[in-house]
């Protein structure tokens, strides 16, 4: 019978994933007077758009539209750089670049990053709420 410890009796964890960070870009907070109320109403107005946004970009996929992927797309961008979104804004980036050279269907793994990334922003931004944001609900 074999132990799965090793001889020197150490066992692996594998490290607790990551949590990728996000706070307030400066301006937002100088504009806001760091009040976390407005904080969090901002954060729920970019993420039910965000989310609403990549909607309209699956159904453009499905339906070849890319006239409304691109437009989707810049949107999302838009909001995502003032919002401090910078993962989200890079692949939007991605995706406006390479809309103009390939066609869309060549886009949808670009598209599932852009949702991998967005995901990733709100958690980051629901745990930037939970520590930083009391009193807010």
């Amino acid at each position: 019978m074999t132990s799965d410890v090793p001889a020197n009796g150490l066992t692996y964890s594998p490290p607790a994933p990551r949590r990728a960070a996000w706070s307030p870009p400066e301006m937002l907070l100088e504009l806001t007077g760091i009040q976390g109320d407005l904080i969090a109403e901002l954060i729920q107005a970019f993420t039910a758009d965000v989310a609403l946004r990549l909607e309209q970009i699956r159904g453009a996929v499905t339906q070849a539209d890319i006239a409304m992927l691109r437009y989707e797309v810049h949107a999302i961008k838009g909001s995502s750089k003032q919002m401090a979104a910078d993962r989200v804004a890079f692949v939007c980036e991605q995706i406006e670049a390479a809309g103009e050279e390939r066609p869309i269907s060549q886009l949808v793994d670009l598209v599932r990053q852009l949702e991998v990334r967005f995901r990733e922003v709100c958690e980051a931004m629901a745990w930037y709420q939970r520590t930083n944001c009391r009193g807010t609900r």
